[in-house]
């Protein structure tokens, strides 16, 4: 995510920190971010390193033993990976999302100086 940051002013840093924090709560709630949802980073991981992750996921749900200490850490080793994946998904559709954020804080610019003017 650090190239996309260097696509805007340092004023719009926090801005866009906040903007992608809250796309990122959003998609994972289930709702859309920028024309994004869930079931386009389910379908992204899927494909995601020519669908080898995903395959090792599903075997290991299958055959998982549960009462084992193992289970738990590569369980944990497949949420990193799926954050990583996540990261780079956001990566994927830097384009649309920084002209989406453009856009809004430009109109939310907008609406503060009409405020700070009084009408």
């Amino acid at each position: 995510m650090k190239n996309i940051f260097n696509q805007v002013s340092p004023q719009e840093t926090d801005a866009l920190e906040k903007f992608l924090a809250t796309g990122k709560h959003l998609i994972l709630d289930n709702h859309e971010f920028c024309g994004l949802s869930v079931d386009d980073f389910t379908t992204f991981y899927f494909e995601a390193h020519d669908g080898k992750l995903a395959n090792a996921m599903v075997k290991f749900l299958i055959t998982a033993d549960c009462s084992s200490s193992n289970t738990l850490l590569t369980l944990m080793g497949f949420q990193e990976f799926a954050k990583d994946i996540f990261e780079e998904f956001f990566n994927e559709h830097e384009v649309t999302i920084l002209k989406i954020f453009h856009a809004e804080y430009k109109e939310h610019r907008k609406e503060l100086q009409l405020v700070l003017a009084g009408l």
